[in-house]
Formats: structure tokens, C-alpha cells, sequence
């Protein structure tokens, strides 16, 4: 008989009304490598609940020999409008986070280039990315599109990250 035991090590970054999740860190292995996964809205996960995106992020990251998941978004607002100020701080918290990971994965989906706030925010987070040196990476299906969100049913089960192309936001 085997017994297996783990400690999944949860960490949610809230501004002080609750109205912006800036950071969502899961970690069950230090000594493994770091990925820091970008992706568009804030949702449901907290310190305890996950939502189906933060599992399938965790799942896939712990299948392909990752210790740690660090969860951000192009707009961190939970409650109200999106602000300037919200997004400032996103991109503080990108920066901080940036120093403790290893890949970045952009998991925005392949729907964002209608919502021109969003294409703004995420070149915006790439140009800082690259400026950077950061590696980065994207999800693609087994037919070789890319670009995936993790709730895509094509990839939810199963990553294959490839390098991130930038060219392909030129909207």
C-alpha cells in the first residue's frame, strides 16, 4: 500500500475592498519550476474554492513538471468598473511576480482581439514581458492553432506550450 500526501500551498492578493484579485498563487512543489499564467478576467477562485480555469491551470502546469502556478489577469476588477488606478496596480504586481517564475503563459483565448481594451492591456503586459527577457510561452491544440485559453475543450486536459509569437497580436 501507498499513501501519497501533498500540501497545496494557496495564496489570493485582493486589494483592501475586495473589488480587484491581482494575484492567485498555488504552489505544492518549490523545488520544481514556476509558471506565471496569463490570462483576461478575474473569476471565481478565493484562498479555498477554485473554478474550473484555476484546476485545469493547476492540473496541466503539475503535468507538464511545474511546482507552482501564479494566476493573473489583463483586469483584475471582481466588483465594479475597471479603473486606471486597478490596472496600474495589475501591472505592479506583474512585475513583482515576473522575478519568481520561469514561463510566462499567455492564456488570454483567442477571442480578445474584439474588446480593444483588452488587446491594449495585453500588449502592453507583453511589451513589459519582453522587455523583460521573460520566456514566453502559449497553449496549442493538438491540430496547431494557438493561442488557447485553459477552459478551451480542445486543451483543458492536456497543455502543449510552444513559444508565444507576438506578431500574432497585431490588431
Amino acid at each position: 500500500m501507498k499513501i501519497l500526501k501533498s500540501t497545496l500551498k494557496t495564496e489570493v492578493v485582493f486589494d483592501d475592498d475586495m473589488a480587484n484579485k491581482y494575484v492567485v498563487r498555488k504552489e505544492w512543489n518549490k523545488s520544481k519550476k514556476m509558471a506565471l499564467v496569463i490570462m483576461k478576467s478575474a473569476g471565481e477562485t478565493n484562498e479555498i474554492e477554485q473554478d474550473h480555469t484555476t484546476m485545469y491551470v493547476t492540473n496541466n502546469l503539475a503535468r507538464l513538471g511545474y511546482g507552482a502556478a501564479i494566476i493573473m489577469n489583463l483586469f483584475p476588477t471582481i466588483e465594479g468598473a475597471n479603473t486606471n488606478s486597478s490596472a496600474v496596480e495589475n501591472l505592479k504586481y506583474l512585475q513583482e511576480e515576473l522575478t519568481k517564475v520561469d514561463d510566462v503563459v499567455i492564456a488570454v483565448g483567442t477571442g480578445i482581439e474584439t474588446n480593444k481594451e483588452a488587446v491594449n492591456r495585453l500588449k502592453m503586459m507583453v511589451a513589459m514581458l519582453l522587455d523583460k527577457q521573460a520566456n514566453l510561452l502559449q497553449i496549442e491544440c493538438p491540430r496547431g492553432r494557438k493561442g488557447f485559453h485553459p477552459l478551451y475543450p480542445a486543451v483543458k486536459h492536456e497543455w502543449k506550450l510552444v513559444p508565444f509569437e507576438s506578431e500574432e497580436m497585431s490588431v
